[in-house]
């Protein structure tokens, strides 16, 4: 039963990043936490999130901005070193209930998110400072850039942009905490054996979700993510703090 649950929610993981280019790592790490621990979830998302961010980017790259992609990932690989000891060191429980913090506090700005079409929002260099490195650290321990979303959303014009520069800056992150989880031993084969049980279920959401994408409206997508985000954090929250 556990591997079953582990399937579909890899399954509904990569359909939203077909979709939307990001929120694998926040619905894979919120619904897998439920089972299993963080130090298993974030190098198994990371390992299927390198083909995935490079198939994306690959498919949208006319649209990619290096002013974008190359700044964010400087600071975002500052970040990544502190965020992976505390992965190794910290207290699951203690993790846990970060992360659901984080997977309401992203749902909830994706909620209240004001539309930015043909409007391009530049923000200071210590924002974006700020904004690179405290990614980097939830990167390195649960693999999710929520604030990156967040900048890029208001640093892009379309879609097509948005999907472009958020999964290339994805794959620098993706790519250096690959050595880094190697070179930590957070990588074993424990993890590789489970990435390819479910290896299966990427490929069929990212399938899904590349179909869907073309008859689905992005409003009706993005509504049915953040109430997703919103329960499945809410409910994280409540059992790491009422449970051992």
């Amino acid at each position: 039963m556990q591997n079953i649950f582990l399937f579909i929610s890899t399954l509904l993981a990569y359909f939203v990043k077909s979709i939307t280019g990001f929120g694998n790592t926040l619905v894979m790490g919120s619904l897998f936490s439920f089972v299993v621990s963080n130090r298993l979830t974030t190098p198994v998302d990371l390992i299927f999130s390198i083909p995935t961010n490079m198939y994306i980017a690959w498919r949208e790259r006319k649209n990619i901005s290096l002013k974008v992609v190359i700044p964010l990932s400087l600071m975002l690989l500052v970040g990544i070193i502190p965020g992976t000891f505390f992965l190794r060191v910290g207290n699951d429980r203690i993790l846990k209930s970060i992360l659901g913090i984080v997977v309401v506090g992203m749902a909830l700005e994706m909620l209240t998110r004001k539309p930015t079409e043909n409007e391009t929002k530049k923000n200071s260099p210590i924002f974006l400072i700020i904004i690179g490195i405290i990614s980097g650290v939830l990167a390195g321990l649960y693999g999710i850039g929520a604030l990156l979303v967040a900048y890029i959303s208001r640093t892009t014009n379309n879609k097509s942009e948005f999907r472009a520069n958020i999964c290339c800056v994805f794959l620098v992150d993706n790519v250096f905490r690959f050595f880094l989880y190697l070179f930590t031993g957070i990588l074993n084969k424990e993890i590789f054996m489970l990435t390819l049980i479910l290896s299966p279920a990427v490929i069929l959401g990212m399938i899904i979700g590349v179909k869907v994408d073309s008859k689905m409206k992005e409003e009706t997508v993005e509504k049915s993510v953040i109430a997703l985000l919103v329960i499945s954090g809410t409910v994280l929250l409540i059992k790491s703090l009422l449970y051992n």
